[in-house]
């Protein structure tokens, strides 16, 4: 297969995952701001969830490095 069709059926791939939203972006924008001070209660009442969407958020990112690493991996070999 040549270098084209191995891009195209890398991009393809790539097309079909779905848009990630992750939890932890979604807690820190709700997270009231007043007079410049985070408001730490709310931080506080939310630990537990917070803690999981920074777990959420770890794994999302090594998937993601293990996901460009497959990709170096497969340039290097001349295969992209």
């Amino acid at each position: 297969m040549n270098d084209k069709k191995n891009i195209d059926k890398v991009i393809a791939a790539i097309l079909t995952v779905p848009e990630k939203k992750l939890l932890l972006i979604q807690i820190v924008n709700s997270i009231p701001i007043k007079n410049g001070e985070i408001a730490y209660l709310e931080i506080q009442k939310r630990t537990l969830e917070i803690n999981l969407a920074i777990t959420e958020a770890k794994t999302y990112g090594v998937h993601t490095m293990q996901a460009v690493d497959a990709l170096l991996r497969l340039r290097s070999k001349g295969g992209v």
